[in-house]
């Protein structure tokens, strides 16, 4: 598999990180983040929606610890990512790297890709690392924007809250589960009406991580 070919694989994911790495800046900036800040996190971070949400719970002066517990369970889904390409990682000489950017999407066009063992190494460095590099130029262009033009992005925080709706929608569409859904839906009315909104969050993603580890056979 060559290089070119690689990059072809990586268009569509670059067609939707840049944009979504302006969205993540621009909500970086109208919350008040520092600019250096915004761009280091997608060095080092790399995270898609968790540095959404990183940006929104520090704009609202979220503590460290409910940034932890909501970055981590958010998150928790590239662990199965790992383990489920394990085998092939293990092998690889930059699999560290890869690991740390195994992103959703990085991850779908990995395991739609037929590899030959002796290039390897080279698609599972080269397609994530042209990913970040996508994702990182869309940030860079959000702080420019966000910092230069004097526009108005109040509510462009929402794009948090629209992103998670187009992620659900995607996979319920793959997956039609009414358990999961409606259970999704419970959990969050209940979080909205019961719950202090600085908590919500937190306990929200914990009980509903719970219930599906405790029920995963029922539920899945």
């Amino acid at each position: 598999m060559s290089n070119k070919e690689i990059f072809k694989a990586s268009l569509p994911v670059m067609f939707g990180y840049i944009p979504l790495g302006m969205a993540y800046a621009l909500l970086g900036v109208q919350v008040g983040l520092d600019l250096r800040l915004i761009i280091f996190a997608s060095f080092v971070v790399y995270a898609g929606s968790g540095q959404f949400l990183l940006a929104s719970l520090l704009g609202m002066g979220a503590t460290l610890v409910e940034i932890f517990i909501a970055s981590f369970l958010l998150n928790l889904r590239h662990f199965f990512y790992t383990t489920s390409l394990m085998g092939d990682i293990t092998k690889l000489k930059f699999k560290f790297y890869t690991m740390f950017a195994l992103t959703d999407e990085t991850f779908a066009v990995l395991k739609t890709l037929k590899i030959d063992e002796k290039d390897r190494d080279r698609v599972y460095f080269l397609l994530p690392f042209f990913n970040q590099i996508y994702w990182i130029m869309g940030t860079i262009l959000g702080v420019v924007l966000g910092s230069s033009l004097k526009i108005d992005y109040t509510g462009i925080e929402f794009c948090l809250v629209a992103l998670f709706v187009v992620l659900a929608i995607e996979l319920f569409r793959d997956n039609r589960n009414y358990k999961v859904l409606f259970l999704a839906l419970f959990l969050g009315s209940f979080g909205l009406i019961f719950v202090p909104s600085s908590y919500m969050l937190v306990a929200t993603l914990f009980f509903g991580f719970a219930i599906l580890l405790g029920f995963r056979k029922k539920l899945c």
